[in-house]
């Protein structure tokens, strides 16, 4: 098959957002604060969300002495969850817009930047790191893109190879709402970078049963209308 001459344009898209953002959104202090979780049930304000985020994802799961990296940043806010809980953390995005309001956000010397391009993970070194982390990302992926992902994680991880998942659920009763908002604005095979994927639970579980991932936790009730997933990856095909 050759390449569509269209196709999903996620660098453009988060570039796009983080331009438009402060003008959109004055009155908060970093990009990703207007995300608080109420429209996919999970909390009514910014520091509950985050408590969520802290005490169900990252607490239980990040060591002090972890590497993690973060696909995805977008404007830091899991970022600097993150890097409290752990040794060194990599961002990794496809936007440079956003990657540069991470570096600014984190202003960490215990914090390194890799540009995306999409389709590898080129510029991750082989088992950089001993956790992935990519939360509020994979909610806007087709399923084709989270599974070229997955393929590509086992070659940086290592150690424990621990990897957090988080996804849309179209067929929850919220998932399926937001489906009916969006639908219109994704169809003759054009789908702008921000929308929300078609994506459920057991497509996730197919993925990650197909590809020797090892599932630890399925929850689908801190984010009703999505689902986060613990797994660790398997060892890189030699």
């Amino acid at each position: 098959m050759t390449k569509p001459e269209s196709y999903v344009d996620y660098e453009a898209a988060w570039d796009g957002y983080a331009r438009r953002w402060r003008a959109a959104h004055p009155d908060l202090s970093h990009l990703g604060d207007e995300w608080i979780g109420r429209e996919a049930g999970a909390a009514d304000s910014l520091a509950a969300y985050v408590a969520l985020i802290r005490d169900r994802f990252v607490v239980p799961w990040i060591r002090p002495e972890d590497t993690v990296l973060e696909i995805g940043v977008g404007g830091g806010r899991t970022a600097a969850l993150l890097l409290d809980h752990c040794s060194r953390l990599i961002c990794a995005d496809v936007s440079a817009e956003m990657l540069d309001l991470t570096r600014r956000r984190l202003a960490s010397d215990r914090a390194s930047y890799v540009k995306l391009d999409g389709t590898t993970l080129d510029g991750v070194a082989d088992e950089a790191a001993d956790v992935c982390f990519c939360y509020d990302v994979m909610v806007h992926l087709e399923p084709r893109d989270i599974f070229n992902y997955l393929t590509l994680l086992p070659r940086v991880l290592r150690g424990r190879r621990l990897c957090v998942f988080h996804h849309a659920d179209t067929l929850s009763e919220r998932g399926f709402r937001k489906f009916l908002g969006d639908w219109r604005h994704s169809i003759g095979g054009r789908r702008h970078g921000e929308a929300f994927s078609v994506m459920t639970p057991a497509i996730m579980a197919r993925f990650l049963d197909h590809l020797g991932y090892r599932v630890l936790r399925q929850d689908g009730e801190s984010v009703p209308r999505d689902c986060v997933w613990i797994c660790t990856a398997p060892e890189p095909a030699r």
